[in-house]
């Protein structure tokens, strides 16, 4: 049994801390946002859909979620050290509550009362007083860009766009523990168990950040038992393809057990912290605590990693005890 604790910052400022974001509207009430972040894979167009559909009372199919066009937003730092969502997110988050303060300011006009009751949610406005009384998130929209039925100072137009920097990382936490077994005859470690919990702030999307978790942890438990570098004498690279270089495999994992705590930074828009990075730290330790663990009473006290089988072969038949 191996146990491993990790704390991560979210974000590096070598990287940055600063992102940049733009919010339309346009008069059918359709919404793009533009994002610096250059997501791949994190899955960060779904989650920046339902947070911008949360804060303006749309649903995520009204959002269409664009990056990468530096015609449209010249400068952006792109997705790395886990701040896709701690500053995409959060400069994101700062832009839509721009557009739901001028939202809420023409539903107020529009339906007679004081803007600290207005609700705009399920594509509706309404005054929590009158509920019953809608007005379509479309003609919102459409009022928007028509000056007369626009509140006193407000100009037409729904398109905002901010930049921000977080001036602290937010920090994740995260504990696992794994459970091996290994075999005297070949050396060959097989996972039986392995549990991971982390705490990364409030979870937009509980589906995309587990399947952020699991590939990770694969990740982490490639690099404890199976990825390495080889070289020759003179420098070579010897394990400079997949057919040398091994990478786990979906036989290699085991049915993980996976948890969350939900501490929201202050940090952040909602509260959010970066996940996909914090299992590969805790991973390799957990594993090879776990192997170190299974061994202990054989004499053996440290192997390099990865911890290959050969490996752990070697290490079992040069064992004093």
């Amino acid at each position: 049994v191996g146990l491993a604790t990790v704390v991560k910052g979210s974000g590096a400022k070598v990287i940055t801390l600063t992102e940049h974001s733009r919010v339309i509207v346009d008069r059918t009430g359709a919404v793009t946002v533009h994002t610096g972040v250059s997501p791949h894979g994190q899955g960060t167009v779904t989650t920046f859909a339902q947070m911008t559909a949360d804060v303006l009372g749309v649903t995520p199919a009204d959002v269409q979620v664009l990056h990468s066009d530096t015609d449209i937003l010249p400068a952006g730092g792109g997705t790395g050290a886990s701040r896709g969502m701690i500053a995409g997110g959060t400069s994101l988050t700062l832009v839509l509550e721009e557009a739901q303060q001028k939202l809420s300011a023409i539903a107020a006009h529009l339906l007679d009362c004081s803007q600290e009751d207005v609700v705009i949610q399920e594509g509706s406005a309404f005054s929590r007083l009158d509920p019953q009384t809608t007005i379509p998130f479309t003609r919102l929209a459409e009022a928007a860009y028509t000056e007369e039925l626009l509140p006193p100072g407000q100009e037409p137009g729904l398109d905002f766009s901010g930049t921000h920097s977080l001036g602290k990382s937010p920090y994740a936490f995260g504990a696992h523990v794994a459970v091996v077994e290994i075999s005297r005859q070949t050396g060959a470690i097989k996972i039986l168990k392995y549990v991971g919990v982390h705490d990364a702030g409030k979870i937009i999307n509980p589906m995309l950040a587990e399947g952020q978790v699991q590939g990770a942890l694969a990740q982490g438990i490639g690099q404890a038992l199976l990825e390495d570098m080889v070289y020759s004498p003179e420098g070579q690279p010897l394990s400079g393809s997949l057919m040398d270089y091994a990478l786990p495999r979906a036989d290699n994992m085991p049915d993980f057990i996976l948890d969350t705590l939900e501490t929201p930074s202050p940090l952040t828009g909602f509260g959010v912290k970066g996940i996909g990075e914090l299992p590969t730290l805790a991973a390799p330790a957990a594993v090879a605590n776990a192997v170190m663990d299974a061994l202990s009473h054989t004499g053996v006290r440290h192997i390099d990693t990865p911890l290959t089988s050969e490996k752990v072969w070697r290490a079992l038949n040069e064992s004093t005890q």
